[in-house]
């Protein structure tokens, strides 16, 4: 009896004791967890690594360029958006510019910050069936002007049917006669589906090397572009899927972009490399878009 008038007495005690200390383990605190991205945290800092980044991209330098399909509804991820590019990054153009959002025009100011120029692509090769004919294809070129105009955008990218050359002539004309002092035009492609006359009107070209399966097939097109086509070897670029293989003369494989910035230099030396569906190089092992920048840093090791 007394035993149990103990345990009577004690268990009570024990229970308001752990009631306390359960209390205390589980009482909510509040923690701060606002995330400084480095311009808020280091402004000067990144004042000055931003002024390099535009000095080097003013440079003479190989140049990177990437197509990007951005903001794309609803968005996946960060790869969906231009402030995620790399830093190093010198040119991409937007594959869904027609829908250009007000995420897109919040990245602006920070393109411009790091020097990286964008621009608005007209596929025509892809989306031919959507212009019924020549004055719907202009209607189109027209409020991609009035787009690039209003959101500061920095040129124009385009691509073309080779058996509709009256439509590429059109696109060059209305282009390059809406491109501003320091805008570019970009065509993507085999030169030869540009008329002669209008070649010379086009900053660069990006050939389609991306359908290549060796690095002989590269070679070839380069000497048919700046040969056959009078395409000067500091206009080209050479364009590779980012999940694409590529084979070198001795059959031995290698990530495309990878063998296609060894091809800049040893089949030109050419302008620089294109890289396509860039957002399949975002997640990786090591950091986001570790491909395009190991590319990068092999053509441009001192800078």
């Amino acid at each position: 009896m007394k035993q149990t008038s103990i345990y009577r007495l004690i268990l009570p005690v024990m229970a308001l004791l752990l009631g306390a200390s359960c209390s205390d383990w589980t009482e909510t605190e509040s923690i701060d967890n606002t995330v400084l991205k480095p311009w808020e945290q280091y402004p000067a800092l990144w004042a000055d690594y931003t002024a390099a980044l535009r000095e080097y991209k003013a440079s003479a330098h190989y140049l990177s360029y990437a197509r990007l399909y951005n903001s794309p509804s609803p968005a996946s991820s960060e790869q969906d958006f231009m402030r995620c590019l790399p830093d190093s990054l010198d040119i991409v153009t937007l594959t869904n510019a027609d829908n250009f959002s007000a995420y897109d025009a919040e990245d602006m100011a920070t393109m411009r910050e790091k020097g990286t120029r964008v621009l608005y692509q007209v596929d025509y090769a892809a989306r031919k069936s959507d212009f019924a004919d020549a004055a719907a294809l202009a209607s189109h070129l027209e409020r991609v002007i009035a787009a690039v105009r209003t959101h500061g955008l920095d040129g124009y990218s385009f691509t073309a049917d080779p058996l509709d050359a009256a439509a590429t002539a059109s696109i060059v004309a209305t282009l390059s006669a809406a491109k501003a002092d320091g805008q570019l035009l970009v065509f993507e492609g085999n030169p030869l589906s540009v008329a002669a006359a209008d070649r010379a009107k086009l900053d660069y070209v990006v050939l389609d090397t991306e359908t290549a399966e060796n690095t002989t097939e590269v070679q070839l097109q380069v000497l048919n572009a700046t040969g056959y086509a009078g395409i000067p070897a500091e206009r080209l670029l050479l364009a590779a899927e980012i999940d694409a293989p590529l084979q070198d003369a001795d059959r031995t494989e290698y990530a495309a972009v990878e063998a296609m910035a060894r091809c800049v230099v040893e089949y030109g030396p050419v302008a620089g490399f294109a890289a396509y569906n860039i957002a399949g190089d975002y997640y990786h092992a090591d950091r986001n878009y570790s491909t395009i920048r190991q590319a990068i840093q092999m053509l441009n090791p001192s800078k």
